[in-house]
């Protein structure tokens, strides 16, 4: 007959084996928990020890997580802890052109944490703005919000790949463990997921059932696919025609080699909607082409996250906000922690009067993605559609000093100081729209904004020229300003005009348009106005959340 175990541990080794837990985190149970550690005082030094009966008691009464998968059981000082940011990889290698394989390896890292539940995951724009950056692990930290750090170098040297990567819990300043991987390109897929489970195992997280089988999935099972997948994220990020079309090249190009796949797809349909993002094509062609990645999509996976996200874009590109809250909701469902999902359901919210949803939204945005310009402005927008206009102020300020080149949020910051009536100021912001800029959408906008709101329509409509064509084919942001301007220049008809392709596009803010904007103050008698507001009401108030 075996012979029983003593019931006495004699160090701390011992206590981490027997509740197969490392030292560091017996001690901070013990610390933190009450785990009944006893300690006995020599003339010198101090000596741990517990008694088995004593710790299995604690542990039905404290039911500390357990090795194997199961629900996530955390108290929120814990929930706290467990936020991570990547920080983009550097590239160390003699070829500048495989700076790709840094970027696109620290990207999937991000995508492939943010599928597990109790870890917050700062959004890759967040972590990308901090390229090249000499602060310390703590000041990046905080000003990321996380506790811990993933960082680490890519060097390659035609088809071997030398990939070292490190976890620094910056509350306390240590790495949690270093890591370097030598071999082939072939192998970055295993690379990528065996990263990811150290990470895992490192921060002692619970994974349920559901966030092992997502850690699991190995959406491009090809090397060379997933090269070209790599590639094409890194041109698509860089926001000009060339690049695009090269994203879209490379992801057809992954097709071709291991043929229909449900990634490659939404990764083409949204390298598609980048175009009219971007400005560069706002005609129904990206559209159509996303509509054919999505169909593909669905047909592959009809319950698939990523098409569910695609679609959402592509129903609100399409003028249809309201209907790409229910995708977006759906993808955010198994996807919590989508940067982009949360930023444009923020929006669809705001749009639609749904200001307080709206606020929710921004706020669980600002934890994941804290330094996108337009991620810091959401809170603002909600302001400025309550009409505090002076509270926006600042924040669409800060949008813009952190890309003062995005014509966008020069625009932005123009407007809403033209509605906070500071006209100075707005004045100063409309002539530092840069040279290369000065014919863009959001140039003429403003220029058509600011004669209007002086009460000169001729001056408006010449700065606006043939720009209407175009804006006329893209979201309601546009028209609503269009709305806003030609009302405050006293061209009511054409203002009615401008209002209904809004609304028609999904602004059904009735609260802002009934009452709170200044710009539409001189249409508000009109009766084709009011006939136009009991259509908004109606909709707005059966917009279903």
């Amino acid at each position: 007959m075996p012979s029983r175990p003593p019931e006495r541990l004699e160090s701390w080794k011992q206590i981490a084996g027997y509740l197969r837990r490392s030292v560091r985190t017996v001690r901070r149970w013990e610390r933190n928990e009450g785990l009944p550690v006893r300690r006995h005082v020599h003339r010198t030094l101090a000596s741990v020890f517990a008694l088995r009966s004593e710790i299995d008691a604690w542990c039905e009464r404290v039911a500390p997580p357990a090795a194997a998968p199961g629900p996530v059981t955390r108290t929120e000082r814990d929930a706290n802890t467990l936020s991570i940011a990547v920080l983009p990889f550097i590239n160390i290698g003699q070829d500048a052109e495989s700076a790709y394989l840094a970027d696109g390896l620290a990207a999937e890292l991000i995508t492939t944490l943010s599928r597990v539940r109790a870890l917050r995951v700062t959004s890759r724009t967040s972590s990308a703005a901090l390229r090249g950056t000499h602060k310390g692990a703590r000041a990046i930290a905080r000003q990321l919000g996380v506790r811990y750090l993933l960082e680490g170098s890519v060097q390659r040297s035609g088809a071997r790949v030398r990939i070292s990567a490190q976890l620094i819990d910056a509350h306390d300043d240590v790495n949690l463990w270093v890591e370097t991987y030598a071999g082939t390109l072939a192998d970055i897929l295993s690379v990528q997921e065996h990263f990811t489970g150290r990470v895992a195992r490192a921060l002692e997280l619970r994974l349920s059932a559901g966030d092992v089988r997502r850690l699991a999935e190995r959406a491009i099972p090809s090397g060379p696919a997933y090269d070209c997948y790599l590639r094409a994220r890194y041109e698509g990020w860089r926001w000009r025609r060339e690049s695009i079309d090269r994203s879209v090249h490379l992801l057809q190009q992954a097709l071709e080699i291991i043929g229909d796949n449900a990634q490659l797809y939404a990764a083409l349909g949204l390298a598609h909607l980048q175009y009219r993002e971007a400005g560069i094509d706002l005609t129904n062609r990206p559209l159509v082409e996303a509509e054919r990645c999505a169909a593909k999509l669905f047909a592959l996976d009809p319950f698939t996250v990523s098409g569910r996200q695609l679609r959402g874009w592509i129903r609100y590109s399409r003028g249809a906000p309201q209907d790409a809250v229910r995708d977006l909701k759906e993808a955010l469902a198994d996807d919590p922690n989508n940067a982009d999902s949360l930023l444009l359901l923020c929006n669809c919210y705001l749009i639609s009067g749904r200001v307080n949803a709206g606020r929710q939204i921004a706020s669980r945005l600002l934890t994941i993605d804290p330094l996108t310009p337009i991620t810091r402005c959401m809170p603002a927008f909600a302001d400025m559609l309550e009409g505090k206009f002076t509270a926006a102020v600042a924040p669409y300020r800060q949008m813009l000093a952190m890309d003062p080149a995005n014509p966008l949020a020069r625009l932005f910051y123009f407007w809403v100081l033209v509605l906070a009536g500071r006209r100075k100021q707005a004045r100063a912001i409309l002539a530092g729209f840069p040279a290369d800029s000065q014919h863009t959408v959001p140039a003429r906008v403003a220029r058509f904004f600011y004669h209007a709101a002086a009460g000169d329509p001729a001056r408006a409509q010449e700065a606006l020229g043939s720009t209407a064509e175009v804006v006329a084919q893209g979201s309601e942001l546009f028209p609503r300003i269009l709305a806003q301007g030609f009302a405050m220049a006293g061209r009511h008809a054409t203002a009615l005009r401008w209002l209904r392709k809004a609304i028609e596009r999904g602004f059904i803010n009735y609260p802002f348009l009934a009452q709170h904007d200044p710009c539409l103050k001189s249409l508000r008698a009109e009766p084709a106005y009011q006939q136009l507001m009991r259509t908004v009401h109606e909709r707005w108030v059966n917009f279903a959340e």
